[in-house]
C-alpha cells in the first residue's frame, strides 16, 4: 500500500475487515511493515489464525505519523518509534508496557504485529491491550501466539482519545465505556455469538476501522487468542459491525477498543472567474491526526 507522503518514522494500525456491509467470518489477522525500498509503502501480510497460514482477506489501515500518540516497540520491549513515549518496557513474555507523556485512561488503544522497520512476521501472534494497571499513563499490551501461548513480538500501538476522535471502548455486553461519539453499541448474538455494533453520531460509511480485543479498564488482561474484524454495518450508514472469533473458528464474547478514521476533505481555491468548486482530495488519505481537543487530560 502506497501513500503520498514518507511512511518510515510512523505507525501503522491495521486490522481485516470488509470493505462493505459484509463481514469476515474467520479468525484472521493483519500483520505491518515498512515496504523495503519504498518509504512511503507499507507491507500487509493476512493470516488464517486456525492454520496459521497467509490467507487472501480485505483490511484497514491507518497511519499515525508526526506529533500523534503512538509506539512502535521492539520484542524485547525497547522503543523504536514514538514521540510521546517515555518509556517500554518488556514485563516478561509477551507482556508489555507502553508509558506516554500524559494521562490516556479515558483513551481507545488500538494495536498490530509488526516489524520495527521492513520484513515480516512469519508466525504472528494475536494482541491485546488494556490501561495499565497504577499507572493512567501507560498501556499494557499482552501476546499469544495461535494456541495461547505467550509470545515476544515486536509490535504498534496507537491511543486516540477526546471528543473530537470516533473511538468507542466496549464492554464484553455490548455497553458503552466510553466514546463521546458513540450513540448506541450493542451485542447483536447469545452468548459467545461475538457480533457486535457500534452506532456513532454521523456518517461513517466512508471510513476506516481497526479494533483490537482489550479491557475497558486499567489493569487486567486477556490471554486467550482471539480475532476480531470489522466492516460497515448493514443498514446504518453510522455504525461499525464488529465479529470475534476464537482461533478454533468459534465465536466469542470479549470487550474491545476500536478506533474510526474518515477522510478529510481536501480544498483549494477556485481561479478567478473559473467557476471551479471545492473538491475533495481524488484519494483521501484517513487521516487520524487531527489537533484539534485529544483529550488526553481526561
Amino acid at each position: 500500500m502506497n501513500f503520498s507522503s514518507n511512511q518510515t518514522a510512523c505507525a501503522y494500525l491495521a486490522t481485516v475487515g470488509d470493505p462493505g456491509a459484509g463481514a469476515v467470518a474467520a479468525p484472521a489477522i493483519a500483520t505491518v511493515a515498512s515496504r523495503a525500498g519504498n518509504s512511503k509503502g507499507l507491507f500487509i501480510q493476512t493470516f488464517n489464525q486456525s492454520s496459521g497460514t497467509l490467507v487472501d482477506a480485505p483490511f484497514q489501515v491507518q497511519t499515525f505519523c508526526g506529533t500523534q500518540y503512538y509506539g512502535v516497540v521492539a520484542a524485547d520491549g525497547t522503543l523504536a518509534r514514538g514521540p510521546h513515549v517515555t518509556s517500554s518496557a518488556q514485563l516478561g513474555t509477551g507482556s508489555y508496557e507502553v508509558i506516554f507523556d500524559k494521562n490516556v485512561s479515558k483513551c481507545a488503544f488500538t494495536g498490530s504485529i509488526g516489524t520495527i522497520s521492513d520484513g515480516s512476521i512469519p508466525n504472528p501472534g494475536q494482541l491485546t491491550v488494556a490501561g495499565r494497571a497504577g499507572n493512567v499513563n501507560g498501556v499494557f499490551v499482552r501476546i499469544v501466539d495461535r494456541t495461547g501461548v505467550s509470545l515476544d513480538s515486536s509490535f504498534h500501538v496507537a491511543v486516540n482519545c477526546g471528543s473530537s476522535k470516533l473511538i468507542g471502548v466496549i464492554k464484553i455486553d455490548g455497553t458503552k465505556a466510553r466514546g463521546a461519539n458513540v450513540v448506541s453499541s450493542q451485542k447483536l448474538s447469545g452468548l459467545n455469538g461475538g457480533t457486535y455494533e457500534v452506532i456513532f453520531n454521523r456518517d461513517v460509511s466512508g471510513c476506516s476501522y481497526t479494533a483490537t480485543i482489550g479491557t475497558t479498564t486499567n489493569g487486567g488482561s486477556i490471554s486467550t487468542p482471539v480475532t476480531i474484524t470489522t466492516a460497515s454495518r448493514a443498514g446504518n450508514v453510522n455504525g461499525v459491525f464488529l465479529f470475534l472469533h476464537k482461533t478454533d473458528r468459534t465465536t466469542i464474547d470479549e470487550p474491545f477498543h476500536l478506533f474510526v478514521s474518515c477522510p478529510v476533505i481536501v480544498t483549494s481555491a477556485p481561479s478567478a472567474g473559473d467557476g471551479s468548486q471545492d473538491v475533495p482530495s481524488a484519494n483521501p488519505a484517513p487521516v487520524t491526526g487531527a489537533t484539534e481537543d485529544d483529550g488526553l487530560n481526561g
